[in-house]
């Protein structure tokens, strides 16, 4: 039997294009509902039909981070919150929902969900538990890494001090002994800061990168980013106080370290190829900065980024402007050769018209 496997990250999937009241969802990042549709069914019928395909959503495919339902502390996320905020991404897309449930019951079909820095709420049981239960057949949950027949495949955000999680405290207790995601604290900025200003400029999250933003916005928007900069000091100085981390002349040093960070797009290269010189790896599949990348080391060693399918606006020259590119890694075997990786884009079949909103 014919194996292949499909790798996509980041898609941002929140609670839908609109609201209950028939507005706009400004915190919406994905409107491609239709074309991903035709991907799962390409990879599921003709000749993927009697094939063994796993789908592997290398995380971020959840935003569990921008779901906001009154609660007075977001960031303070418990598991009924995150099964609350799951379900409402359910209700946003069902037929995306539905598609994916029809691929992982097509047989030889499989589903494997990475965990990234958007969808932490997947760390859950009760989470994981509710995603079968709407998917019809159990997903696979790796964690943070699924590797196999010398390939890695991760998400990326643990080589980031702003979104690392620490795997042996995922979970820590509120002030009221609540249960609660230890989240680092570039989660805590989506959730408290970015996704603030995103309700005022929709697009903010898809510039790359985003300091150089806010930099060229002090000439030609100067009073958002001028408020934009303002409401970020203040929400560093709140957040490293609450944290109790003004104890020493590094940690407030590190608290610049933690700006930089947020206003760069990590560079995952050099883990890739540190990864790449373990004994065992020939192919290290990352997500995560949104940049699709394909990348040779020598004859054997390969490093992909599968990027993201939702727009982008990037403000270095080399990729100025507005771009999509619905990138996938496309994993074949062919005998008793290791398995070959490609970066591909998805077309479409013969899709003439979708809607827009924005």
């Amino acid at each position: 039997m014919r194996r292949y496997k499909l790798v996509v990250s980041d898609f941002h999937v929140g609670m839908g294009q609109l609201l209950e009241n028939g507005e706009v969802n400004p915190l919406e990042d994905f409107i491609f509902d239709g074309r991903f549709i035709s991907f799962l069914d390409f990879y599921r019928t003709d000749e993927f039909a009697h094939a063994e395909v796993e789908l592997v959503l290398n995380g971020d495919f959840l935003n569990t981070l921008l779901i906001y339902y009154g609660q007075d502390t977001p960031s303070e996320m418990s598991e009924a919150d995150s099964i609350e905020q799951v379900n409402k991404i359910f209700a946003g897309h069902p037929e995306l929902f539905d598609a994916l449930a029809e691929f992982a019951r097509t047989p030889n079909h499989h589903l494997t969900y990475v965990v990234g820095n958007h969808d932490p709420a997947l760390l859950w049981r009760g989470v994981r538990d509710l995603w079968n239960e709407r998917i019809g057949v159990d997903t696979f949950f790796p964690g943070f890494v699924h590797a196999f027949d010398g390939i890695w495949i991760e998400h990326g955000h643990q080589y980031t001090m702003s979104n690392h999680f620490d795997p042996d405290h995922l979970f820590r207790q509120d002030g009221k002994g609540r249960e609660i995601l230890n989240l680092p604290w570039g989660c805590i900025w989506v959730i408290e800061y970015l996704y603030e200003i995103k309700k005022e400029r929709v697009y903010i999250d898809r510039v790359q990168p985003f300091g150089r933003y806010l930099f060229l916005g002090l000439f030609f928007d100067p009073l958002f980013s001028l408020r934009a900069l303002v409401r970020l000091v203040f929400w560093s100085i709140r957040q490293r106080t609450r944290a109790g981390m003004w104890r020493s002349r590094e940690e407030f040093l590190r608290t610049f370290e933690m700006l930089d960070q947020a206003s760069l797009v990590p560079k995952l290269d050099p883990f890739a190829r540190r990864i790449l010189q373990k004994k065992g790896y020939h192919t290290v599949i990352f997500g995560h900065n949104h940049q699709a990348a394909y990348r040779r080391y020598g004859r054997d060693k390969l490093y992909i980024n599968t990027g993201t399918w939702n727009d982008i606006i990037h403000l270095d020259v080399q990729n100025l402007g507005r771009q999509r590119r619905m990138t996938y890694a496309f994993i074949e075997y062919r005998g008793e050769e290791k398995p070959h990786a490609k970066l591909k884009v998805w077309k479409g079949t013969r899709q003439t018209e979708e809607d827009v909103i924005f």
